[in-house]
């Protein structure tokens, strides 16, 4: 890549920094911040009936809630209000004696999107589920996005997943 293009992308990617920042609020519960855009919609509720992990937080750029068909991981409800251009994110955390069995890895340097053929959670084509740990704590991720998403909703929704710091509970 020549340094002429390195620049041009560099100033790019700042001046997008710069313009998303004022168009975004920080979230902050259970010792778990992130920072989304104004316009995404973001819940402490939990999304099925599953109690353990318990829920922390889910944001997608379309609206969502709980339905009769989300039942323990599996969240065939919020899958059908996923939009064709929809992005998700929600995060569990093992607490108790399930914190205490459960291994999983540090967090990832970066969580990576999922691919177009993963599925996870019921939550259909593009989902994909990260289980790390991090200040003491064992968390689980699922990142889905709809086949059409477009690269903005992409960018964002790796921008929030880039943001997210987890504290010790």
């Amino acid at each position: 890549m020549s340094l002429a293009l390195v620049a041009v992308l560099c100033g790019l990617l700042g001046a997008s920094a710069q313009a998303t920042s004022e168009g975004t609020r920080r979230f902050s519960n259970w010792g778990i911040s992130f920072v989304y855009p104004t316009s995404w919609y973001v819940t402490t509720e939990p999304l099925s009936n599953g109690i353990e992990p318990a829920y922390r937080f889910a944001a997608g750029n379309f609206r969502f809630h709980r339905t009769a068909r989300d039942l323990g991981p599996c969240l065939e409800g919020i899958a059908k209000q996923r939009t064709d251009l929809g992005v998700l994110a929600f995060m569990r955390e093992a607490l108790g004696a399930d914190a205490r069995r459960t291994r999983a890895p540090p967090r990832p340097k970066r969580f990576r999107l999922p691919r177009a053929t993963d599925q996870a959670a019921c939550l259909g084509p593009g989902s994909s589920q990260v289980v790390f740990r991090e200040a003491g704590r064992i968390l689980y991720l699922w990142i889905s996005i709809a086949p059409k998403a477009s690269p903005v909703a992409r960018a964002q929704l790796s921008a929030l997943l880039a943001s997210i710091r987890i504290a010790r509970a």
